[in-house]
């Protein structure tokens, strides 16, 4: 099923796999997102709130490179269709 998305090959998806082990660890898809370094963290303190909001880095740092990777790949493939 990994492989049906554009820019997943065998490589990507064996490293999906092996970074997730298990969907049904997760209770929620926002706990995967966090997992994989991809949901943004707020910077705010009194009445400052920061104009630009930054990735967290408590995940696995693969799995982030990994979907990064699919997605650069995935582009690539889309460029090349048009």
């Amino acid at each position: 099923m990994i492989k049906s998305i554009p820019g997943i090959g065998d490589k990507l998806t064996a490293t999906i796999i092996s970074e997730i082990w298990g969907i049904n660890q997760f209770e929620r898809p926002k706990q995967l997102a966090a997992y994989a370094e991809l949901d943004p963290s707020v910077f705010e303190s009194g009445k400052y709130k920061a104009s630009i909001n930054r990735i967290t880095k408590k995940g696995s740092s693969r799995l982030c490179q990994a979907l990064y990777s699919a997605v650069q790949c995935g582009l690539a493939k889309k460029e090349t269709r048009n």
